[in-house]
């Protein structure tokens, strides 16, 4: 029920730009204050629930979301003009990695519990704890994977921390249906309604006064670096500062050595065009730069030129990526004479090529461009290519391409790129990112907020868990993780020895 102030808008069709029909309120005050009490309410009863039953809240939110999953896939390509490969192959990542998080609950040895017991000095006994509410802003270009039960949103949950969602405007009818998901999948475990709110608004207010409020003990965040900076920056600024884990984009460099880049050819340039051109450009780990160690071969370069010059490509999924995607490649020609530029059409792919020595003078040409575009940089010698690498931001990737004598003559190249990313490739192309243990994705800043943590992977939920050491408890004191007899049955670092026998 709404009063008569309430506010009401639509999102956008993407192929056409008009609005959908729909209608969505925009949160005022009473209801942000609600949901936020709501979300501190619950988040004792929350932290002490068991991990076998947050495995089972997960599961159930994931059979939520695919039974709404024809609703979901239609109003998701209404509204980012993407596919139905697209659609279907994000909403089955987005069940994947909710499952992931389920089988990490599961085993249970995420908690870390690590028992320190000997007959003398004090009896110590450690584990992760769920650090409290989480804000957690949905991403414009994976309107599922990461947003409203996103990365983010699900580690945070696994954890034991109550999530309050705010939902991207553009993609708000997908939001709110997976919202509806969730809040089923809160009903029926018979939890705290707050531990999952939604809200919704059209402008920076409602992200300002959430990070701000003293309830929330946490932020999470994919987009770009301007806001991911002015989050941070409020964060700080609180009386007690909490952490925003920022994902802020990146330029994704390939570096491609001699004699891999002489042998490569009109494939390896294929495979570059393809990677840059997935998902008309939107993706985080978009290669927007290549750097070549001599000049390329005339197949290489002919057939990058030539993908470029006639490929289409989607709308972008809003309009303001598409507006500030072709305003950034016009200040670019206007701004550097020595720059050349192929562009078939307005918003369409581009191929930019540069000298090394013209783009080490003018470094912004290495700021992201979001969209479908990347950069060729041409190298003369290794001590050039290391004087570009050396003087990057810092990078969620990079890939380096060689063969085993490019890796024998160049070794300095890897020790380089390993100072800038979180991610080193050898072979392919960064695109994709698999939901794995082993995964890392974030680097050194601005690429993250915080090189130490992953948004992707099995690691992502110790952005949310804090270590609490207990000294000289009674049995009956201690969490079950932690109790001699180990009634979890989870692995646990017993004096310095993984094991699940009980002490």
């Amino acid at each position: 029920m709404f009063d008569k102030s309430t506010t009401f808008f639509s999102s956008i069709q993407a192929t056409t730009g008009n609005p959908l029909p729909e209608k969505y309120a925009i949160d005022g005050p009473e209801s942000i204050e609600q949901a936020l009490e709501a979300a501190a309410a619950a988040t004792l009863a929350f932290a002490q629930t068991t991990a076998k039953q947050r495995a089972h809240f997960l599961s159930q939110i994931a059979s939520e979301i695919e039974a709404r999953s024809r609703s979901i896939l239609s109003q998701y390509q209404k509204e980012s003009g993407l596919p139905e490969g697209r659609a279907n192959g994000e909403l089955q990542r987005t069940l994947g990695q909710i499952q992931h998080f389920v089988a990490l609950l599961e085993a249970g040895r995420y908690i870390q519990a690590t028992i320190h017991k000997t007959d003398t000095g004090p009896d110590l006994r450690k584990m992760l704890y769920p650090i409290g509410p989480i804000v957690v802003f949905g991403a414009s270009n994976f309107p599922l994977a990461f947003s409203t039960a996103g990365g983010d949103t699900i580690s945070a949950l696994a954890a034991g921390c109550p999530v309050l969602v705010k939902a991207h405007p553009y993609h708000i009818g997908t939001s709110n249906l997976v919202a509806e998901a969730i809040a089923a999948a809160v009903h029926s475990c018979s939890l705290h309604p707050g531990v999952f709110a939604h809200l919704a608004d059209t402008g920076h207010g409602l992200g300002q006064k959430l990070v701000q409020d003293p309830r929330v003990k946490g932020v999470g965040f994919t987009g770009s670096y301007a806001g991911g900076k002015a989050l941070c920056e409020l964060a700080q600024k609180r009386t007690e500062p909490i952490p925003v884990f920022a994902e802020m984009g990146s330029t994704n460099p390939m570096v491609v050595l001699q004699e891999k880049l002489q042998d490569g050819g009109a494939d390896l340039a294929q495979a570059i065009a393809d990677s840059v051109l997935l998902g008309n450009g939107q993706f985080c780990t978009n290669p927007g730069l290549i750097f070549t160690l001599g000049a390329p071969t005339a197949a290489f370069l002919e057939k990058l030129k030539s993908v470029f010059a006639t490929a289409k490509v989607g709308v972008m999924v809003h309009p303001n990526i598409a507006q500030a995607y072709q305003e950034k490649l016009n200040a670019l020609k206007g701004k550097y004479s020595e720059l050349q530029l192929i562009q078939n059409e307005p918003n369409g792919p581009a191929l930019g090529q540069i000298h090394a020595t013209s783009f080490q003078k003018h470094l912004a040409l290495s700021e992201e461009v979001f969209g479908p575009f990347t950069l060729l940089v041409v190298h003369d010698t290794p001590e050039q290519l290391a004087q570009s690498i050396s003087k990057m931001e810092g990078q969620l990737t990079a890939t380096l391409l060689g063969t085993a004598k490019d890796h024998q003559k160049f070794p300095q190249m890897q020790q380089l790129l390993l100072q800038k990313v979180g991610r080193l490739l050898f072979e392919g192309v960064p695109t994709g990112v698999a939901v794995t243990t082993a995964m890392q994705h974030g680097g050194p800043y601005p690429a993250s907020s915080d090189s130490r943590f992953t948004a992707v992977g099995s690691d992502a939920i110790l952005r949310w868990l804090r270590p609490v050491c207990y000294q000289d408890a009674p049995q009956e004191n201690l969490p079950q993780a932690l109790q001699d007899h180990n009634p979890l049955n989870i692995e646990r670092n017993c004096n310095n020895l993984w094991t699940k026998d009980p002490l």
